[in-house]
């Protein structure tokens, strides 16, 4: 027996552990069952109930292999989708952690300093939203600077994290001092697909994003050890800042890839290379709002204009 496996969201290695798992389990308490039409609903359920106890998104991911092949054997050979709806829960084992700007620009400062081939990474997670194997898969032929433009897409977690968004000076700072490394590294030929972020010897880290974090983890430590952050949480910055100052909308939602709520808010067109004078106008057009709505009041956050403006209404109750 083998489970579908295409345009799954878990990654290699955890897909294949929850395959393995089951089909051990599976080997064990139903020997008999060796082909995809002997397998029920209350199968599925009994396997479920080894994970009494585990959080909702652990139980979602261990049958992730599972309601996928059910959906794929509904769709291709019209088999009965047993897996489907099986109420596992949608409570996260644990809350998102809030990621404060001022923190995480103060990392970005540490590392220019101290370890500074992190450092663009560490900016597009935090200052710009990105997912972290979105920073460590990001070409410089998805990046203009001159815009000061990123485009995410290809190997995506859904069709709406193909984006292109503008970011903030301090990720385009970054940006920069990145590129200007690349031109000085002598070692070797460097293509225009070469990724932003490389490793200690100069390549990217291509699917292996876990050396990535450890790396980022270590230098985390380092400037602050009481911060309890996984490195994946560096990205919860943009939407923790948004909701601080009441500025969440579709926007900001659509700007670090979540689903758009509205079926206006999908319709923009998510690539660099445009083919036509439509085009090119449409992502002006979208890329002008993201910087009204989400790299103006950004760049007010980092520099500290919004907590002025604050204290200047409280104090005298006038808003500069």
């Amino acid at each position: 027996m083998t489970l579908q496996n295409s345009k799954r969201k878990l990654p290699d290695k955890r897909w294949n552990r929850a395959v393995l798992s089951f089909l051990k389990w599976l080997n064990e308490y139903y020997p008999d069952c060796t082909h995809w039409h002997l397998l029920t609903r209350q199968i599925v359920k009994e396997y479920l109930s080894c994970y009494e106890g585990n959080s909702s998104t652990h139980k979602r991911l261990q049958l992730q292999p599972i309601q996928q092949t059910s959906r794929f054997m509904d769709n291709e050979y019209g088999l009965p989708d047993f897996a489907s709806n099986l109420r596992i829960g949608s409570k996260l084992g644990a809350t998102p952690k809030k990621v404060y700007l001022a923190d995480v620009v103060s990392f970005c400062d540490f590392l220019k300093k101290n370890n500074p081939r992190l450092e663009a990474g560490v900016a597009l997670q935090g200052l710009a939203g990105l997912q972290l194997q979105e920073a460590t898969r990001l070409t410089w032929d998805k990046v203009d600077l001159a815009q000061g433009l990123i485009e995410i897409s290809g190997e995506v977690k859904n069709e709406y994290r193909n984006r292109v968004i503008p970011v903030c000076s301090r990720v385009i700072d970054a940006l920069i001092r990145a590129h200007k490394r690349k031109r000085e590294n002598k070692a070797k030929v460097i293509e225009i697909n070469e990724t932003v972020i490389v490793n200690r010897s100069g390549y990217g880290y291509n699917n292996n994003w876990d050396s990535y974090s450890r790396e980022v983890k270590a230098e985390m430590k380092k400037w602050n050890p009481k911060i309890d952050w996984a490195v994946k949480d560096l990205r919860n910055c943009l939407m923790t800042f948004a909701s601080i100052y009441g500025l969440t909308n579709d926007l900001w939602e659509q700007y670090v890839g979540h689903v758009p709520k509205t079926v206006t808010a999908r319709h923009y067109v998510p690539r660099l290379t445009s083919v036509s004078f439509g085009e090119i106008q449409e992502l002006e057009r979208q890329m002008n709002f993201f910087r009204f709505q989400v790299i103006e009041p950004l760049e007010k956050g980092i520099c500290g204009e919004f907590d002025k403006k604050i204290l200047n209404f409280f104090e005298h109750g006038v808003v500069l």
